[in-house]
């Protein structure tokens, strides 16, 4: 599969364009599948990004009369791509695995609206499917998200999951923008990626512009990256435990988060560490190091307490939402829902200038629950510990190349939920294209599998667990 990948017509670092019939035969190609990361397409192409070793490769085909041979033949997890393309630009993919909308919940009012030539709109929203359905207010997620099940023997089966109400067109209003302009809108596509979204898509425009950041700015934002890790964690830790009836838990890690909130505020910058990732370098008023010092320090005290606490109350969340390894693996799940399943993804390690020696929690191969809010618990210790050799030799150069300008570029970031990915595209100067993948997306997918079979309140619990953000699905 790589080496004909790497047969098409490179048209940028780790882009490739493919012929339909190259396509075709890389899609049937014997031996063994690279993961995917995410598939998309619009209305002249369809593309997808795979990870060969720890490194991007990416491979594109135009349509033929709007249509595709669709990934999801061969990679299950681009399915939800597919839907995606086929709700925004009418574009079809023969051979896919679904077919269903997947944004437009039929109260829009155009059918395909980024198509040359959209359809007149549904005239009202689809009716909620008539059986049981856990409305989004209900999940406790920061964003509407809703499951549809039957209940047999008080168990849910039969799960399917409805996004499109998250949708928001983020992506369409980045078109003829500059990187600029459409860092803002970036910052905010989720709560859970203040630091790691803006980052992910500075880096995607920074390898399309050929820039490099010096070893000083690279290692501040892996500081805020580390931060926000941290407060993230500690919030879906507290939330899941809430959901179980341990506040003595949640409590725990309501006041840590709290204190590392407080601890930003009195640095002088957000709580939450909002617009602090730029183009430019550091946002004024930052410092680094103070910062993550003070982090560091109400942090550290706190671990040994929540630690307890976890051998304490974890056994409360065991074997609920398991996920496979296989199910991970194969849907190239990432993040702590991936390391916590057996698949030991984290981008971290590929970063240049990254002190490994920090990063020792990988995860088991539980998969559950229980795995999941233990692996947070140790990540955060990681966290402090990288945090502080960072802090020892902030700024030290590795002498890493600067990257050729193509204008075209891939980014990630490993942020608290996973690895986020940014594909862009710029001509002269603006946003041309871009693509977005937010580690929920990868969930998506399986968590029919991980909900199978657990009763509505369990359901609650596992959704949380997952820290998925409904807000980063549907762009």
């Amino acid at each position: 599969m790589s080496s004909l990948i790497h047969s098409g017509e490179r048209v940028s670092l780790f882009h490739y364009h493919l012929d339909p019939d190259l396509w075709r035969t890389m899609l049937a190609a014997p031996g063994a599948t690279l993961p995917l990361v995410s598939a998309w397409a619009d209305s002249s192409r369809i593309y997808i990004l795979l990870l060969e070793g720890n490194r991007p490769l990416m491979a594109s085909c135009a349509l033929e009369d709007g249509r595709y041979l669709a990934p999801s033949s061969r990679f299950p997890a681009a399915e939800w791509g597919e839907r995606v393309a086929y709700d925004l630009y009418g574009v079809e993919g023969m051979g896919a695995r679904d077919d269903s909308p997947a944004v437009d919940e039929g109260g829009w009012d155009a059918t395909w609206p980024l198509s040359e030539r959209p359809g007149p709109g549904l005239p009202g929203l689809k009716p909620l499917a008539d059986r049981p359905f856990l409305r989004p207010e209900r999940t406790g997620l920061c964003g509407p998200l809703g499951l549809s099940f039957d209940i047999c023997d008080g168990r849910a089966e039969g799960i399917s999951v409805s996004a499109g109400f998250a949708h928001r067109g983020v992506l369409s209003q980045l078109i003829g923008k500059s990187p600029e302009e459409g860092l803002r809108l970036v910052s905010r596509v989720t709560a859970g990626g203040f630091v790691a979204h803006p980052l992910a898509f500075v880096r995607a425009v920074e390898q399309a512009r050929g820039e490099l950041p010096g070893p000083g700015i690279r290692d501040t934002r892996f500081l805020l990256l580390e931060i926000e890790r941290i407060s993230v964690h500690l919030h879906d830790i507290a939330v899941t435990m809430r959901s179980v009836e341990a506040e003595m838990f949640a409590s725990h890690c309501d006041h840590a988060r709290e204190a590392v909130a407080q601890a930003c505020a009195r640095a002088g910058v957000s709580r939450r560490l909002t617009d602090l990732v730029t183009f430019t370098g550091l946002k004024d008023g930052l410092e680094p190091v103070p910062l993550a010092q003070a982090v560091c320090d109400v942090m550290e005290p706190r671990m040994l307490a929540l630690a307890e606490m976890q051998r304490t109350f974890g056994a409360r969340l065991r074997k609920i939402g398991a996920l496979s390894v296989e199910a991970v693996r194969e849907y190239a799940v990432g993040g702590v829902t991936g390391r916590a399943g057996g698949r030991s993804l984290d981008l971290r390690r590929r970063e240049a200038g990254m002190r490994l020696d920090a990063l020792r929690a990988t995860g088991d191969s539980a998969g559950d629950a229980q795995a999941r809010n233990a692996l947070r618990l140790a990540e955060i210790r990681d966290s402090l510990a990288l945090m502080r050799r960072i802090l020892a030799s902030i700024g030290i150069d590795d002498d890493e190349p600067a990257p050729q300008s193509l204008e075209e570029g891939i980014g990630a970031a490993e942020g608290p939920r996973g690895d986020v990915w940014y594909w862009v595209q710029l001509k002269d100067g603006l946003i041309k294209a871009i693509q977005v993948r937010d580690p929920s997306a990868s969930l998506l997918p399986v968590l029919g599998k991980a909900l199978d079979g657990l009763t509505p309140d369990q359901l609650v619990t596992a959704l949380r667990s997952f820290g998925l953000a409904p807000s980063g699905i549907a762009l």
